[in-house]
């Protein structure tokens, strides 16, 4: 079943391929499936390049071999949008070159034209992904960017990312922390360390770390699990926050009640 979203979009799709025969078959085929696709045609690397100078497009299709060119030219010329290479049969290698180079996915062009059936799923796998990849910018430039330590680890507790806050505060660069267990941070055993043996879904705890030069800290920490679309955990994520002032404030206020209640017990 399709996604609803999906089905409510409507993509621009450029179909780069100097057969005209295939071209047709495929604007036959969007047609005949109500298939939701503005779809502009180049017959060469040349007009594709033209076209794409003043448009952009959800997905780029290109046929391997054209009249001036192949479909590595094209995979050039775009950048954010993802582009679906169509080879002849024979030409996997290309195919395989061409994934590693770079494009989202690859057809293999038979002569009942049946790979055309396989067209649209791959056109939405591939909008789906680059979704997927601007929603994973966007949060890692948040957490790049937040004051708060930040740091995953797997399940066993080993540390498979930290942010820039992290490292400033902790004093490692991020090499040298990559693959650790979280149990350097507090100086506890793995079994003990933060929580993360996946006993428990979310924590926050105060406590003290441990930095690289071995001075300890007091932080907030706030430790949860990342779930899968099936709800199973597959990591867990740690914001730490530096309390030193908040516990040096407590203690100077702790400090002044004291002194005010000695003062009224003389006075008294």
């Amino acid at each position: 079943m399709r996604d609803k979203v999906m089905e409510d979009s409507r993509y621009k799709i450029l179909m780069v391929e100097d057969e005209e025969l295939y071209r047709k078959a495929f604007t036959r085929f969007v047609e005949e499936e109500g298939l939701q696709y503005d779809c502009t045609e180049a017959e060469s690397v040349s007009e594709a390049r033209s076209i794409l100078s003043s448009e952009k497009f959800d997905i780029v299709l290109a046929d391997y071999s054209l009249g001036d060119g192949t479909a590595f030219d094209i995979l050039d010329l775009v950048k954010d949008t993802p582009i679906i290479f169509i080879t002849g049969i024979g030409d996997e290698k290309v195919a395989v070159k061409a994934w590693k180079a770079g494009a989202y996915d690859y057809l293999i062009k038979d002569f009942e034209r049946n790979y055309i059936k396989a067209i649209p799923i791959t056109i939405e796998n591939a909008i789906k992904h680059k979704k997927a990849e601007e929603q994973i910018r966007l949060l890692t430039g948040a957490v790049m960017s937040t004051d708060d330590s930040v740091y995953i680890t797997d399940m066993e507790g080993n540390i498979i990312f930290v942010n820039k806050a992290f490292c400033e505060t902790y004093g490692y660069e991020e090499e040298e922390i990559i693959g650790k267990h979280s149990s350097i941070l507090s100086g506890e055993s793995p079994q003990s360390a933060d929580g993360e043996d996946g006993h428990q879904d979310s924590r926050e705890v105060d406590l003290y770390h441990r930095r690289k030069d071995g001075g300890e800290f007091p932080v907030s920490l706030s430790v949860s699990a990342i779930r899968d679309e099936n709800e199973n955990a597959f990591a867990f994520v740690g914001v730490a926050r530096d309390i030193s002032e908040r516990i040096f404030i407590e203690d100077k206020v702790r400090t002044l009640n004291l002194k005010l209640k000695r003062g009224s017990r003389i006075m008294g």
